[in-house]
């Protein structure tokens, strides 16, 4: 049977030999279409043990080799450049660890898809990922591997829950969620301590919310060896990481003291899943799949996976000083809260694009009690001051409106655009967004007709579609409408008509979000209220002028609760 073996074997190396004359004897890699797969195909002449571009060696009995792309996190690229290239098949692996999850979606959804294997750090990631985008990968391994979510500290910090953790902004740091494993881990440990009911659902969201709206608002989210040397340095009393991280960092740095712990004694685990990204039936990419599944279950594959700091897909503990131990895994157990907390978050996180805007009916004149300000004055204040703490991400257009207004042109209207939506850094002839926002509501005072009426419903449909128009993918999308008063306008569309016309022309796939602020007492809030309930908005009330900037803030945080 050897001597059969060995018979086939040179067979198959003398075929290679003579099929690879027909390839350009250069060493470079031709791509191929095999149904819908793309395959590298690399002739190798001269060193008959090369590395691949991944760090694998190729066998001398492989003369030509096919390339299969994968796509996954850091440490298992590491582990996967430990797989020996199989000599029968000749495939080795072209590893990538910059795409996110959206990036291979989006790749596959639209066809144009160069990653064959998938390995995300989590099949919930995945998932979301995929209810997202809409579509859906064929799954071909459960877990590869597993890696807890740790908090690492120099004084053995520890906390009740993930929840606690969390809301410790100011002295536990971690990355993005959205693409951070290790803070994936910790927002996923909070959902199954909300699902199991050990923490509050409205504390989770809440306690979450100011790590969405700043981790990567102002400079890159840190990656995991930032953090870590950060709470090294001293400058951070914790970090957010996964085992994996605290491992490969405290082994690198033994001096170091850092310690990982779990809040109370439970963690979510990673667990690694691997995928079929592209839309191929090709055999090459399964017998690449079979490969990694075969080799991380092996006692070789186990050791590699180790040497990273991951978990074998059986969970069991890391041997050395550098492990969390044992620990209860949890799981988000609830779909629903998953969903709204994951759902919240992202749009938390997202790039705010907002269209404000101000009623500038006569009765915004009308003097504020205890002060030498009108209702317009506090209202202009509250909203631009607001609006210079947005950063540069964000986008914001300015508008004001009274019934039959004359425009610059000499035409009527009831609402006049005076900035138009752009994001708070860019510049027009010299001035930023911000200074045109500024100076724009500054003057609106001096224009109102102390006669003037307000325009409600045809303004706030107007800036309904004027938003559609100007929409900003991947951002919050907004109209916040602020008066004082009720619609006065016999010739407007009716309050009925206004709810069913932008019923009918939202996307709720790109929706437009209404917020209505009242101020003062004299604003129509059953009016207010009924619009924005009615197309999934919302509506708040500033009892007095001058908490409307308090109420501004809580709308604009209260967009994300509208929209999940």
């Amino acid at each position: 049977m050897a001597n059969n073996a060995k018979s086939r074997r040179q067979e198959r190396i003398e075929k290679q030999k003579k099929n690879s004359r027909k390839w350009i004897a250069t060493g470079a890699a031709a791509v191929i279409l095999l149904c819908g797969g793309a395959i590298a195909y690399t002739n190798i002449t001269g060193d008959k043990h090369p590395s691949t571009t991944s760090g694998q060696t190729v066998p001398a009995a492989c003369s030509t080799t096919q390339a299969v792309t994968v796509a996954t996190t850091e440490p298992m690229a590491a582990a996967l450049k430990a797989m020996p290239v199989d000599e029968d098949t000749c495939i080795t692996l072209d590893i990538t660890t910059d795409k996110t999850a959206s990036d291979v979606l989006t790749e596959s959804t639209s066809g144009t898809a160069t990653t064959n294997l998938w390995i995300p750090d989590s099949t919930t990631r995945a998932e979301l990922a995929m209810s997202e985008a809409n579509t859906g990968l064929t799954p071909l391994a459960e877990s590869l591997a597993q890696a807890p979510g740790v908090v690492v500290s120099e004084d053995n910090t520890s906390y009740g829950t993930w929840l606690e953790a969390l809301k410790a902004e100011d002295t536990v740091s971690m990355g993005d969620p959205k693409e951070d494993p290790g803070a994936f881990a910790a927002l996923l440990g909070g959902i199954s301590e909300a699902s199991a009911g050990t923490v509050n659902l409205e504390d989770l969201t809440g306690g979450t919310a100011l790590r969405a709206q700043s981790i990567g608002v102002t400079e890159a989210a840190q990656s995991a060896t930032e953090l870590l040397t950060d709470v090294d340095n001293g400058t951070k009393d914790a970090a957010i990481v996964t085992e994996a991280d605290y491992a490969a960092y405290a082994s690198a740095h033994a001096d170091s003291g850092l310690t990982a712990t779990v809040p109370g004694d439970g963690s979510f685990a990673l667990n690694y899943p691997l995928y079929q990204a592209s839309s191929s039936n090709n055999t090459t990419i399964d017998e690449a799949a079979q490969q990694i599944i075969d080799f991380m279950g092996s006692e070789d594959g186990k050791q590699a996976l180790a040497a990273t700091g991951l978990r074998a897909a059986d969970g069991q503990e890391l041997e050395g000083e550098y492990s969390v131990g044992s620990f209860t895994a949890l799981t988000p157990s609830n779909q629903d809260v998953l969903t709204q907390v994951w759902t919240s978050y992202s749009l938390q996180s997202a790039p705010l694009n907002a269209l404000v805007v101000l009623d500038a009916s006569g009765s915004m004149l009308l003097p504020v009690a205890g002060t030498d300000k009108s209702r317009m004055d506090i209202t202009v204040e509250s909203v631009l001051a607001g609006s210079q703490l947005f950063p540069a991400r964000d986008s914001m257009g300015l508008w004001k409106f009274s019934r039959d207004l004359t425009l610059p042109d000499g035409s009527v209207s009831d609402y006049q655009e005076l900035v138009p939506m752009r994001g708070f850094e860019e510049t027009v002839d010299g001035k930023t967004q911000r200074v045109l926002l500024q100076e724009a509501g500054a003057g609106i005072a001096a224009t109102i007709d102390p006669n003037g009426f307000t325009a409600l419903y045809d303004t706030t449909l107007a800036a309904f579609r004027s938003a559609k128009e100007n929409y900003a993918y991947g951002s919050v999308n907004a109209v916040i409408v602020l008066t004082d008063g009720e619609n006065h306008d016999n010739n407007s569309i009716s309050q009925e008509e206004l709810i069913s016309t932008i019923q009918a022309e939202q996307d709720p796939a790109n929706p437009v979000f209404i917020i209505m602020i009242g101020v003062s007492e004299d604003a129509d809030m059953n009016a207010l209220t009924t619009i924005a309930q009615s197309v999934g908005g919302e509506a708040h009330m500033a009892s007095s002028p001058t908490n409307v900037q308090r109420i501004f803030a809580e709308a604009l945080t209260g967009i994300s609760d509208a929209a999940a």
